[in-house]
């Protein structure tokens, strides 16, 4: 034990209420990226799109992540991009225990269509392109996610099984 665990997944895959369930569940305090880089930076995520553009928050994005990779018995919720950037699935990789959280474009198109206010990239799109957009955007990131140690459906989580294999790998 101790090693951190990061959660990854595409935009509202469910990786933040994962990540409390799962850190609940081991005794382990759990980080929320995105929350972090706000409370760092005292404004929401989409405003730090508006206002200093994606450039910019990646690089706030990769900080934080850092910092978080030296904490012991933490659970981290990355954002959705996180591991796309920089060297930041590799040093997750190395530093702790990465988990994908798998799921199809439909399945995520239907969850962002309620919260797309909430998610910069997406909330330009109109709702019947978001399906087609998460497709694309999707695969440009797989190859990212997929370097993860564990993968794990995310439509109907089974979470016993989630919980028992990062329980191996710690």
């Amino acid at each position: 034990m101790g090693k951190p665990v990061f959660i990854t997944g595409y935009m509202g895959s469910g990786k933040s209420t994962t990540g409390r369930k799962l850190a609940r569940s081991i005794g382990y305090f759990h980080f929320d990226l995105d929350e972090e880089i706000e409370k760092l930076l005292g404004k929401t995520i989409a405003a730090i799109f508006a206002e200093n553009g994606e450039d910019a928050f990646r690089n706030f994005e990769h900080s934080a992540l850092v910092s978080l990779t030296h904490r012991k018995n933490v659970v981290i919720s990355t954002g959705g991009g996180t591991p796309c950037f920089f060297d930041n699935m590799k040093l997750m990789n190395e530093s702790g225990i990465t988990v994908y959280l798998k799921m199809s474009p439909e399945s995520l198109a239907k969850r962002l269509l309620s919260a797309r206010v909430k998610r910069p990239l997406v909330e330009n799109i109109a709702p019947e392109d978001l399906p087609a957009f998460i497709r694309s955007h999707l695969k440009r990131r797989e190859d990212f996610y997929n370097q993860a140690l564990i993968t794990v459906k995310g439509e109907n989580l089974d979470f016993e099984k989630l919980l028992a294999a990062v329980k191996e790998a710690l």
